[in-house]
């Protein structure tokens, strides 16, 4: 364990126990998680949905494999000096070998990992499905079971609400994961209303997804994160929000310059190139430059 690891462990659960939801930007890579830390923003996620699509360029349909989710979260983690979440999709293996996943995402610094019972389908019209109740119990004791540091989440998610429109089942769920010793629970597709109805029923953290647009056809509610927090989630999610601006704002800056190809077109849509060297640290490079040129008398201690 790294000598970052432990505090942010403790800082992310310190933010669990404050009085206002936290709000999680989704990031899709290294530099995004960057930039949500240098805008303020107090932690951070790594979904498989950006990191299928900012790594591979690949839809959110399971082909991620679980090297390809930790290397992207170690990534992140490294980038970053705020607690990380991270996205352990269903877990890749049965409660037996759910210890090597654990492990990993572990050695990665990350704060914990949520694990779903979604069998596959997701964001698409194919049939989807979900692993049994008591199958998933076991996967998230087997999870608790696996871990070193008692600092790691272990957090449990439910797509009944998503797959089969189903929020009592979802909540049932819920309960029984929490039941088995979940630190927290997710739930994508799960309407405010019902959360603030069945806040008193889960006695865990509770974290939603966000979808701050009103887009036809999108998997999760729209609310305000004002709505969200008054219904009780102690995590926000915004999954998608920072993947969906960086997507639009590049296809506009192209767009721009298909149409009319010169920089004043898209200038005051690029970060100018200096503030973007300040950004990643090449003034920490020249003082180190300078520092070890050859020829240059060493320091006096």
């Amino acid at each position: 364990m790294s000598s970052t690891t432990a505090p942010r462990r403790k800082a992310l659960k310190a933010l669990l126990a404050a009085d206002e939801p936290l709000l999680l930007p989704g990031a899709y890579d290294a530099l995004s998680a960057q930039l949500a830390e240098r805008a303020g923003f107090s932690a951070t996620y790594l979904g498989s949905f950006a990191a299928a699509a900012s790594g591979f360029g690949l839809p959110d349909v399971g082909v991620l494999t679980l090297n390809d989710m930790v290397d992207q979260t170690r990534r992140i983690v490294e980038a970053t000096s705020v607690p990380v979440l991270a996205d352990a999709e269903n877990g890749f293996y049965d409660a037996p070998n759910i210890w090597r996943t654990v492990q990993m995402f572990e050695s990665t610094g990350v704060c914990g990992i949520h694990i779903e019972d979604n069998l596959g389908g997701k964001h698409t019209s194919a049939p989807a499905g979900l692993l049994s109740e008591d199958r998933m119990a076991q996967k998230i004791r087997a999870a608790l079971d696996a871990r070193t540091d008692p600092d790691f989440l272990v957090i449990a998610r439910s797509d009944a609400a998503w797959v089969n429109h189903d929020t009592e089942e979802c909540l049932r769920r819920l309960e029984h994961y929490i039941a088995a010793g979940a630190d927290m629970v997710f739930a994508p597709a799960l309407p405010a209303p019902v959360l603030a109805e069945a806040r008193t029923r889960l006695a865990a953290p509770v974290m939603v997804a966000g979808d701050l647009l009103d887009v036809p056809g999108s998997d999760t509610p729209a609310h305000t994160i004002q709505e969200y927090g008054e219904a009780g989630a102690d995590v926000i999610l915004l999954w998608y929000t920072l993947l969906g601006a960086a997507t639009k704002n590049v296809t506009d800056v192209l767009t721009a310059l298909r149409t009319r190809p010169d920089v004043a077109g898209v200038k005051d849509a690029v970060t100018d190139q200096r503030d973007f060297e300040a950004l990643m640290g090449y003034e920490q490079f020249e003082q180190r430059s300078s520092r070890y040129a050859v020829g240059r008398p060493p320091a006096q201690a």
